[in-house]
């Protein structure tokens, strides 16, 4: 699934890295290009703000006037939002979209050379797995150590011993579980042992940490493709011709920064985890700012402001966890939406918004809307048995939206709710007083 998303967003990534050569400015070129495509998107939630700030003292008074009936709270809230043309949810969508966004960078950042080499996928997957193969092999000659020795000896220490590689490496070709298959076929043990013999100091190498980081071989064979950029420049030789070329001349840095690389408090790197805090820090005071000119809700900003300033912490956190390219997407990510927001502020002023709003109220007030028609006619045929221009609107030669006929079906549960109410009004009192008595007793039993 996670492959899907990310391949439309790997086609726009190569193509910026095409003109730069440069993956840490071809990050930011994307960066940029998803917030214009999301412009429109964020333009609709700047106008659902304004619409949310000037329905305030409305919702206050709803609040107040319905503060022991819930029921009749939330009907009179949706009444007050479907009259005013505003959708609570409106900023829903921006926030998902973003979150699609950021697990796809995520994906296209971790394996570069499936979403911008061009390569065949099983020369990618061939050279995934030699790194895993390789390092297994590795790891397990480390590790095989006697009492008296804190680590393994090497493979070139063993050859000196006069040991036979492939005995040695057959001796580690032990299956996880009984009946299980061993790792390695008797012809890949051999393919291997050249390997190792071609190439003395390799399993050196790979338990070398600063060479090979085991936190990226954890993380599955995505994120393995990062090893390979990296090995293919020292050990060309270990993989197809193809995949050694890409490798050599593709640029996975920014400012110098090799962006495969885990951020760290001992290294340079620690910068990336700090600047991004600080800068979503900035984003969020910003917006907090904007939203008190504005007029927003002081208390329902309050509600929010432990969650809006534990995101940046977290990211903060989260970035010790990602390599350095996530890290650097993150604070272009924040820092082009605070240019936007400021940006979006500064045009859209109060004013300006009024004046817009006011243009479009007075276009949808041409014609009056399906849920203000419903409402009339419900509102007038109260206590009458005569049928309803609910039932009428659904054959009207009018486009509904899907909202509309969602609020249309909601309004005709309630007539019918009414009309059962009128109903148990003639039966006899007896039963009706039945009924009250177990309702009190048990609960009305109504659905929410």
């Amino acid at each position: 699934m996670m492959r899907i998303l990310a391949t439309p967003f790997g086609w726009i990534m190569k193509f910026c890295y095409t003109l730069f050569k440069n993956y840490g400015v071809a990050l930011f070129l994307f960066t940029l290009v998803t917030k214009l495509l999301m412009l429109p998107s964020s333009i609709k939630q700047q106008k659902s703000s304004a619409k949310m700030a000037k329905l305030q003292p409305k919702l206050e008074q709803i609040k107040k006037k319905y503060a022991n009936n819930r029921d009749k709270l939330n009907e009179a809230t949706m009444e007050l939002y479907n009259q005013e043309g505003v959708s609570p949810t409106g900023g829903c969508g921006s926030m998902i979209i973003t979150y699609i966004l950021l697990f796809a960078v995520i994906e296209v950042v971790y394996a570069p050379m499936s979403y911008i080499s061009g390569l065949p996928s099983q020369k990618v997957n061939e050279a995934v797995q030699t790194v895993v193969e390789l390092n297994q092999i590795s790891s397990a000659v480390k590790n095989d150590h006697g009492e008296d020795r804190e680590t393994g000896f090497t493979i070139s220490e063993r050859l000196e011993q006069g040991t036979d590689l492939r005995e040695l490496l057959a001796s580690y070709n032990v299956p996880a579980k009984d009946g299980e298959n061993p790792p390695f076929t008797e012809e890949r043990l051999e393919e291997l042992a050249v390997i190792f013999e071609e190439n003395p100091g390799l399993d050196e190498y790979f338990n070398n940490p600063k060479k090979v980081s085991a936190r990226l071989l954890a993380g599955g064979t995505t994120r393995a493709q990062l090893i390979v950029l990296s090995i293919a420049k020292d050990y060309p030789q270990l993989f197809d011709p193809e995949v050694a070329e890409f490798c050599d001349g593709f640029n996975y840095t920014f400012c110098g920064l090799y962006l495969g690389e885990y951020p760290s408090w001992s290294t340079v790197y620690i910068l990336i985890p700090i600047v991004s805090l600080i800068s979503q820090l900035a984003l969020t005071i910003v917006m907090q700012v904007f939203q008190k000119r504005n007029g927003m809700n002081v208390q329902q900003g309050r509600g929010m402001m432990g969650f809006l300033y534990a995101m940046p912490v977290i990211s903060f956190i989260i970035a010790f966890s990602f390599p350095a390219g996530i890290g650097i997407y993150w604070i272009f990510s924040s820092v082009l939406s605070l240019a936007q927001s400021v940006a979006l502020q500064l045009y859209f002023t109060p004013e300006r918004l009024d004046k817009i709003l006011a243009k479009e109220a007075k276009k949808k007030g041409r014609r009056p809307s399906l849920y203000q028609l419903a409402l009339e006619q419900q509102k007038a045929q109260q206590g009458s048995n005569s049928g309803s221009l609910l039932d009428d609107l659904d054959d009207a030669e009018v486009k509904l939206s899907k909202n509309e006929r969602k609020e249309i079906e909601r309004l005709k549960i309630n007539e019918a709710r009414k009309r059962l109410a009128d109903d148990d009004e003639d039966e006899d009192p007896r039963v009706v007083e039945a009924r009250k008595r177990m309702a009190e007793k048990y609960g009305d039993g109504s659905p929410e």
